[in-house]
């Protein structure tokens, strides 16, 4: 019981006017006839029983976590996780997880930890974020039909989610398979910067292919075609001022020869 005192699972024999009633024998059933024999075989504990009969003990107070509602569709349940492999009801912690840094996702999630040592990466290895900065397991009471992956990342790039009077159609998908900001980046870690799925030009290529092969080569000449999307397309997640998100200080940056050509100005007319 002082593994629990300091927990949202605290007996309420130690509370005054608790809301909720928290026993031993709430989780741990067979408690009678463990006292009049007490053996490791007539008591029950959570932490050894298998997924879907610890589940049955948990959800009789928890409701939160959305594999609640899709057990045996969710990748946890279909392994037969047990709640004890990510909590520890007696760990002392007031999250009851097995560790604040949620270093117990990497055990299994071994490739996804390895992406965490590549050059450009979410710095969680460091300690700036865990796995929960961004899975989030508990349901949140703004959750509605528009809640994506895509308002997950804003909540730290606030800058790059918009709205913007011109979008990038990438940032607008929705689908978290391949859509919006995985569309481009790979959210763990990436050997090129930025967490760029692809390096330069090549990344442009995966949906621009017409125009950066055959339209762009076109119009200018070698030398000009050499030259990244990104030196001229800069504002990529979108534009203020851009229909073809172009930079706006454009004209300065090559003294407005990239607009002699007659083909398009700096708003895309």
């Amino acid at each position: 019981d002082k593994t629990l005192s300091h927990t949202p699972h605290r007996l309420s024999s130690e509370i005054t006017n608790p809301k909720a009633n928290v026993s031993c024998t709430s989780c741990h059933s067979g408690g009678e006839v463990h006292i009049e024999d007490p053996s490791e075989d007539n008591i029950s504990n959570p932490a050894k029983l298998d997924g879907r009969d610890v589940l049955t003990v948990c959800s009789q107070c928890h409701v939160a976590h959305q594999e609640l509602d899709n057990y045996g569709f969710d990748n946890h349940a279909i392994l037969e996780m047990n709640c004890s492999n990510c909590h520890d009801v007696h760990g002392g912690t007031r999250s009851l997880l097995l560790d604040e840094k949620t270093s117990f996702c990497q055990k299994c999630h071994i490739e996804t930890k390895t992406k965490f040592h590549r050059r450009s990466n979410h710095p969680v290895m460091q300690g700036n974020l865990t796995c929960l900065s961004c899975h989030r397991f508990v349901r949140r009471q703004d959750d509605n039909v528009q809640y994506s992956i895509d308002r997950i990342c804003q909540d730290c790039h606030p800058d790059e989610g918009g709205p913007f009077l011109y979008e990038h159609d990438a940032v607008n998908g929705y689908s978290v398979q391949d859509g919006g900001c995985v569309r481009c980046h790979e959210p763990h870690g990436s050997e090129n910067n930025y967490l760029l799925k692809q390096r330069g030009n090549e990344l442009c290529k995966s949906c621009h292919i017409e125009h950066v092969t055959r339209n762009h080569n076109q119009i200018w000449d070698e030398v000009w075609s050499k030259i990244p999307c990104q030196t001229c397309h800069t504002q990529t997640h979108g534009s203020f001022v851009s229909k073809l998100l172009l930079d706006p200080d454009l004209p300065l940056k090559f003294n407005g020869e990239c607009f002699k050509s007659g083909c398009h100005s700096l708003n895309g007319q």
